[in-house]
This record gives structure tokens, C-alpha cells and sequence, in this order.
């Protein structure tokens, strides 16, 4: 739970690039603290309507989640729809196809209960955390 709420935090406070991006890092902040408030029942985060184990619990961290991932792709997708030229926006467009290929792998493994699905979900979040990088060394660039 601390981590989440850690994460949660950074995301409601980063530096974005326009009002869009920020608006999107906020919520996602919102969602990645809800996840963190509402536990999944077991570490191997039982999936509702799947998983005979799931909990209501499961089900609000389930949609926390998800909704944190939605808004965590669109991030550096909108950046490149936003930003002006440069090597930021490049950069946003390069990530975006990472996040995007990355939410669904993430998807399509936990839907699949693959021995592999959290290995596509770290990948996935190796695209956001690089694309937050990039995003607070292009905000810092700008002081």
C-alpha cells in the first residue's frame, strides 16, 4: 500500500508539459491512491468474474487499476498529439507505442491468467516511468 500511495502522489504533483498531460497524471494519481486504498485480496490480484477467489476488494482494486493503466497510456500519447516539435515529442511517440503494445500484452496475459502476465506488466510500466522520466528532465530543461 505505501507504494501505491507514493506513486500516487508523485504522479498528482509531476511536471507536465500543458494543462492535458496534467489533468491526466492527476487522475491517474487519483486512481494508482484508490488501488493502493483498496487492496487486492491476494498478491496474485484474484480477477473478478474470472477468478471463483475474487472479492469486492478485488473488484475496486481491479478498476483502479485498470483506470491507472487507461490514463497512464494516454499520457505520453497526448503529449504527442500536444507538444511541439522536439526531441520530447519524439521521445513521447516512441513511448507511446511502447505503453500502448505494453497495455495490451498487460491485458491479454492477465485475461489469459499467463504465468507471464507480470512480466508484461513491468515491461508496461518501464514505458510509463521512462516516458515520466523524459517528461520531468524536458520540465527541469525549461527552468
Amino acid at each position: 500500500m505505501p507504494g501505491f500511495l507514493v506513486l500516487g502522489l508523485s504522479s498528482s504533483v509531476m511536471l507536465a508539459p500543458n494543462g492535458s498531460v496534467r489533468l491526466l497524471a492527476r487522475a491517474a494519481g487519483f486512481a494508482t491512491i484508490v488501488a493502493g486504498l483498496v487492496p487486492a485480496s491476494a498478491p496474485r490480484c484474484p480477477q473478478p468474474f474470472v477468478d471463483p477467489d475474487a472479492t469486492v476488494s478485488d473488484v475496486g482494486h481491479g478498476v483502479a487499476s485498470l483506470a491507472t493503466f487507461a490514463l497512464w497510456t494516454a499520457m505520453p500519447i497526448t503529449a504527442f498529439r500536444l507538444c511541439e516539435p522536439g526531441w520530447f515529442r519524439s521521445m513521447s511517440g516512441a513511448l507511446s507505442i511502447w505503453t500502448v503494445t505494453g497495455f495490451i500484452a498487460a491485458g491479454a496475459t492477465a485475461t489469459a491468467q499467463s504465468a507471464h502476465r507480470g512480466l508484461a506488466q513491468r515491461a508496461f510500466l518501464g514505458g510509463v516511468f521512462a516516458w515520466c522520466g523524459a517528461t520531468t528532465v524536458a520540465e527541469l530543461a525549461e527552468f
